[in-house]
């Protein structure tokens, strides 16, 4: 019985030569001869021109729709200011500070007349940090993340500890301007939230809908949360002093105004591709 003879290829055609052996290129074979998927990474995005009705328009009308509600917001938030005001005796009050933003007028905000730590605020506030640099050994295992957190937590209120120890008259901030600031920060923050989901969302194929919610439920969460976690803020730097305010500035202001967009933003990524069966948010 003949055998059938192998097919040949020209000397010069390498590649059908090794098809012809059984061979893929190398460029896609893995080492143990699997198939190598081209990274997400290395994928080009397909990106139609109405899709720039989402980048650009998408943000811009809900900037300008945000503005044409400030009045509205604003008085929200005096609302919700006056009432903790009044829970709280009048200890933090309704204040006004004028806003970054061209034609916004003034920003309510709460006024608290937070002073400098006296000697039993500091060693208060020595001991919690000595808990959360040292206490956290304690915590392992699945939670070691957390401890992580509140040591990095610890060292910021380390450095604040220090400086108050040793210059505690040199602090420029006031317990009122300082909240004003943050304030004055924070509606900036509102109103590029749909810009920022522009960048990193709606270039992507989630459809119309999804991207519109993600950006309205940001702006939304943002609104309502703001004069909670400041007159929050306020009460901290009355009954704990000026200490607590490099701890306030650069973790529990701005900083996780962005963690929580960050959240929203991985949530969205969960929701299926337009043109995939979901059962979240149809596009």
């Amino acid at each position: 019985m003949n055998a059938k003879p192998i097919e040949e290829a020209p000397a010069d055609d390498l590649p059908t030569r090794r098809r012809l052996r059984g061979h893929e290129p190398k460029r896609v074979i893995g080492y143990r001869g699997d198939r190598i998927v081209m990274h997400r990474a290395m994928r080009r995005l397909a990106f139609p021109l109405s899709r720039w009705i989402d980048v650009l328009g998408l943000p811009l009308a809900l900037t300008a729709g945000y503005c044409a509600l400030w009045p509205t917001v604003a008085r929200l938030w005096e609302r919700i200011i006056g009432f903790w005001s009044v829970a709280l005796e009048g200890q933090v009050r309704v204040a006004a500070v004028k806003a970054l933003v061209p034609g916004f007028g003034a920003i309510p905000y709460p006024h608290s007349d937070a002073g400098l730590p006296t000697a039993v605020q500091w060693l208060v506030g020595m001991i919690v940090t000595l808990a959360l640099l040292f206490g956290t050994r304690f915590i392992g295992g699945r939670a070691l993340p957390l401890a992580y957190w509140l040591r990095f937590i610890g060292v910021v209120q380390a450095s604040a500890q220090f400086y108050f120890f040793m210059w505690p008259a040199s602090f420029p901030y006031d317990g009122g301007g300082s909240i004003g600031s943050l304030t004055q920060a924070s509606v900036v923050v509102v109103l590029i939230t749909p810009w920022l989901y522009a960048l990193i969302y709606n270039v992507l194929d989630f459809g119309l809908i999804r991207k519109l919610v993600l950006s309205v439920m940001g702006m939304a969460y943002l609104t309502v949360f703001i004069p909670f976690q400041y007159t929050l803020a306020s009460v901290v730097l009355l009954k704990g002093s000026m200490l607590w305010y490099p701890q306030i500035f650069l973790l529990w202001a701005v900083f996780l105004q962005f963690g929580t967009l960050v959240g929203f933003y991985a949530w969205a990524m969960s929701w299926n591709a337009r043109g995939a069966t979901s059962k979240t948010f149809g596009a």
